[in-house]
């Protein structure tokens, strides 16, 4: 593993015009995980820690997502004719077509020779942001090599299945290596980001120094994308002491302890043993929590553990206890129920379905309901459905519940209570 002081450099190569002359960060060894960023002064809470450049982006590409999209400036085309004219495989709209960058990616895709350059693939354009990395220079490879990659039993297939939509896909055994190495280093380290040409598309962007942030279920920081260029701005959403780790997340704050622990399991490959983790309860916010099934009680039942994914369960009120499987039941039919209604219904009908038939069946503190909430409030912001008075008391209720939840969590100000803050007032 390069060394903090080489990788420090390469991370201030790439940084550019955004390097500080006195930056409040430096890169140590870890306590959590490997290395990580440590305050270097006091940081005060709302203060910019840094801002970074993506290395690598591009098209995240699930099934739903619109192939019509050109592959350089993301904005939506005529559905008809989007694909290159030159054969590359590649959406690309008028305005991008002279741009260097996609001069370079078009000579690439055309010495690999797509099978099929005039039909559009979701596994050719998808393989653009792992076939960015081929263009890099000698610093910007060794920074890229300098990431974490965790290997996992499909990182290859990405590659495998792409390749065979090419008549002379290389075969180099380095070249395969590396395309297969980006690829790893992108499911560790990549964040999701939203196109500023259309919110519906997502891209995947590599931030060599973001990227090397540890996790914590309730981090010291707090992060945004400027739309225009897709740099990451990172704040500090409480006081951070000097020498103290600068840390994110790389959950979502509402899961619980459950959801948070299995997510990281899977796509992490580790386990988190912060404070919050240790807490059942999550300092009263109670995520996890479901109804006790003893007839005589009201209590609320709470995973014991989160040393393991299949712990056992105790009501906090009775004491009686429950095998995982019997509370994972539960679990699994309130989120069925919950998402059956998510998918295709109105937002009145989901406030209905929230306020009325949840809590029959699950605590409105699961972070499942809670989801529910958020889902609501972000969705009235863009839907236009008739709402009436009532519908926006639902709304100010569950931001003022949610951000009950944030300070029972002790998450300090970051994006997410800013975001429910200005939606109460709407």
């Amino acid at each position: 593993m390069i060394c903090p002081k080489r990788l420090a450099e390469l991370i201030n190569i790439n940084l550019g015009g955004l390097k500080q002359k006195e930056p409040a960060w430096e890169i140590g060894v870890s306590k959590i995980a490997g290395r990580g960023v440590f305050a270097t002064r006091n940081i005060k809470c709302g203060e910019v820690i840094f801002k970074d450049d993506p290395l690598l982006i591009g098209p995240t590409l699930r099934n739903e997502t619109p192939l019509n999209t050109c592959s350089v400036c993301y904005s939506l085309m005529d559905p008809k004719k989007f694909l290159c004219k030159n054969g590359c495989g590649l959406p690309l709209c008028e305005n991008c077509s002279r741009r260097k960058q996609h001069k370079a990616e078009c000579t690439l895709f055309k010495t690999w020779e797509p099978l099929e350059p005039q039909t559009p693939n979701i596994l050719v354009i998808r393989l653009i942001t792992v076939a960015r990395a081929m263009l890099f220079n000698a610093n910007q490879k060794a920074l890229l090599y300098a990431m974490q990659a965790n290997i996992d039993t499909t990182f290859r297939n990405e590659v495998k299945n792409a390749s065979a939509c090419f008549k002379n896909f290389p075969t180099d055994k380095k070249i395969v290596e590396y395309l297969h190495r980006t690829v790893a280093i992108l499911n560790t380290n990549s964040y999701e980001v939203n196109s500023s040409k259309q919110s519906d598309f997502p891209l995947r962007a590599l931030y060599p120094l973001a990227g090397i942030l540890n996790h914590e279920c309730v981090p010291n920081t707090t992060y945004t994308f400027d739309e225009k260029n897709y740099t990451i701005i990172l704040k500090a959403a409480k006081d951070i002491k000097e020498g103290q780790e600068i840390t994110i997340s790389y959950t979502k704050l509402l899961w619980s302890n459950l959801m948070r622990q299995l997510f990281l399991k899977m796509t992490k490959q580790f386990s988190c043993k912060c404070q919050r983790c240790s807490d059942p309860t999550e300092g009263g916010a109670l995520l996890s929590a479901l109804y006790c099934k003893s007839d005589d009680c009201q209590g609320l039942v709470v995973p014991e553990t989160t040393t393991t994914l299949q712990p056992q369960w105790v009501c906090l009120e009775c004491k009686k206890k429950y095998q995982h499987g019997v509370m994972s039941k539960t679990q699994d039919f309130a989120l069925g129920a919950i998402n059956a209604k998510l998918n295709g219904n109105s937002v009145k009908a989901i406030i209905d379905f929230i306020n009325e038939k949840c809590p029959t069946f699950v605590p409105e503190c699961n972070h499942i309901v809670v989801e529910a909430k958020y889902n609501v409030i972000s969705r009235m912001m863009k839907c236009k459905e008739d709402f009436k008075f009532q519908d926006y008391e639902a709304k100010k209720r569950y931001c003022e519940e949610l951000l009950g939840i944030l300070d029972k969590l002790k998450v300090g100000v970051n994006a997410m209570r800013t975001y429910l803050e200005q939606e109460k007032l709407r």
